[in-house]
């Protein structure tokens, strides 16, 4: 099995910038990738808020952050 490149972030806390197709601005997203789903193209993000699901095709960057 190859190692993909995001396998390395899971479990870590990140900060992830998204830009939705269409749209001019990014967002900012804060917390810890729990799971990476490449077949269905999204990654399982949990922060503060909650746990969210984030596209892999909107997602700009990903960087390993301080928590906050």
């Amino acid at each position: 099995m190859k190692e993909n490149s995001l396998d390395k972030l899971k479990g870590r806390y990140c900060k992830i910038v998204t830009q939705e197709p269409g749209e001019y601005g990014v967002t900012v997203f804060y917390g810890e990738i729990t799971d990476i789903d490449y077949e269905g193209g999204f990654i399982i993000v949990e922060s503060d808020k909650g746990i969210g699901v984030i596209n892999l095709e909107v997602i700009e960057a990903i960087k390993p952050a301080k928590k906050r």
